[in-house]
């Protein structure tokens, strides 16, 4: 069933019960109404002729005188009828006051009985056929009006509901024709701030996160092919030219070395792709454990630690000994990555700073870490791809594959946490991150 039906449905629905509880007050009052009347025209009757009983004792009652459609019988001390005008139903002497009896076939009468002089009783009653025909017919009149008004309120319903849901369809409409060349392609938007418009907003912001995510994996795709074209080629080339001189020793051995370097290198670009995969907030799934925050630290020193020794670099620790609730295994290659990116292009002699310290947040601490040197910073150019992946800051030159800062902010970013960069003052970069602890 589709929304605009089960929306007519409903609104034929709500009309329909709606009526009906007002059809059945009107009708429930009409018909109190009605009874009430004839209530009132008996007593007044009734009283009207104990009145005249008591003026004139021995008179007879003249039926003449009823109003139209009553009738009077009159009761003796003994409870036995004495006087029936024309058309008076048969009945015993009913109680004081009001009753409706069942005194012929066909309707039922409502009676007035009241105490007259010498213990004789008057009443007058009137049929209920006119009151019961009156109640059918508005009966049937407001059948006739409900059905009416059930077949136009679907109708309305049907119509009001294709209204409110065009601007959908057409969204609908416009979002199919998005093809996947077409990212750059938005929804017009609609005027007012209510839900459609809301909805068309948030398709859009929706679109622009795919067109992002998809210019993303073209740019990835697009670096690790370029990162993987030269190795293979060299490393064809190298073996070919063992394959064409395989009685040169010195060629050979030159060839085999060269191929060796170049295996190596695609062997660091998977490793490092695969790191990049598994601490993506897609991958592996995150796993907090608590771990004193000096040893999270000094795990991702020690990876980095030799080759910073052999650029003559030192690496300064300042980390107060607490206990965090993080996932170490990520944010150890965060730190990793963080450092050996600050050891390259830090200057010989000269000190890499890493600090952290714990900050109270809204919902939990806040682990905030940063990795200080003295090196050129980064270019205003490239700041803005940093952290993606293929992308090389501060002259990076033929080394390193432009992972370890992509793989850094996917490790923060899967803690729902944030990463950046800002000029060190005096010269250098200062790079830093925070998440939740």
């Amino acid at each position: 069933m589709t929304l605009r039906l089960r929306l007519t449905a409903l609104y034929a629905l709500v009309g329909a019960a709606t009526l009906l509880v007002v059809v059945i007050v009107v009708w429930l009052q009409y018909a109190a109404a009605l009874r009430r009347s004839v209530d009132e025209v008996l007593a007044a009757t009734a009283h009207a002729m104990v009145d005249l009983l008591e003026a004139q004792p021995v008179a007879q009652p003249d039926s003449g005188t009823l109003p139209r459609g009553l009738f009077l019988v009159m009761f003796d001390a003994n409870g036995g009828p004495s006087y029936a005008s024309p058309g008076a139903p048969a009945f015993a002497l009913p109680a004081p006051g009001l009753a409706t009896l069942r005194a012929r076939e066909g309707a039922d009468d409502a009676v007035y009985a009241a105490p007259a002089q010498g213990g004789r009783w008057v009443v007058v009653g009137s049929t209920l056929a006119d009151v019961e025909g009156n109640l059918g017919s508005l009966a049937g009149t407001m059948a006739f009006v409900g059905l009416a008004e059930a077949i136009l309120a679907a109708l309305g319903g049907w119509w009001l509901a294709g209204r409110a849901l065009a601007p959908v369809a057409r969204l609908a409409r416009e979002a199919d024709a998005i093809g996947s060349s077409e990212l750059d392609r938005r929804l017009a938007e609609l005027e007012g701030d209510d839900e459609l418009g809301t909805l068309a907003r948030t398709l859009n912001r929706m679109l622009g996160r795919v067109e992002e995510s998809v210019h993303r994996q073209r740019a990835f795709v697009i670096g690790a092919s370029h990162d993987l074209r030269t190795p293979l080629a060299a490393l064809r080339a190298e073996l070919e030219l063992a394959l064409l001189h395989p009685t040169d020793g010195p060629a050979l051995h030159a060839a085999v070395e060269a191929a060796h370097a170049d295996a190596v290198r695609l062997s660091e670009l998977a490793n490092g792709l695969l790191r990049l995969a598994a601490a993506e907030p897609g991958g592996r799934r995150l796993d907090r454990e608590e771990v004193r925050l000096q040893r999270l630290v000094h795990s991702g020193v020690e990876l980095v630690a030799a080759s910073a020794a052999g650029r003559d670099v030192t690496i300064d620790v300042r980390v107060p000994d607490v206990v965090v609730r993080v996932d170490p295994t990520r944010l150890v290659q965060a730190i990793a990555n963080l450092l050996a990116n600050a050891a390259r292009f830090a200057p010989s002699a000269t000190t890499v700073e890493v600090g952290a310290r714990i900050d109270d947040g809204e919902a939990s601490p806040i682990l905030r870490v940063e990795v200080l040197d003295r090196g050129p910073g980064v270019a205003p150019d490239v700041r803005s791809s940093l952290f993606e992946p293929f992308a090389r800051g501060r002259s990076a030159g033929p080394s390193g594959a432009g992972l370890g800062l992509a793989t850094a902010a996917a490790a923060v970013h899967a803690h729902e946490g944030a990463i950046g960069y800002d000029e060190r003052p005096g010269g250098g970069a200062r790079f830093w991150f925070w998440v939740p602890a």
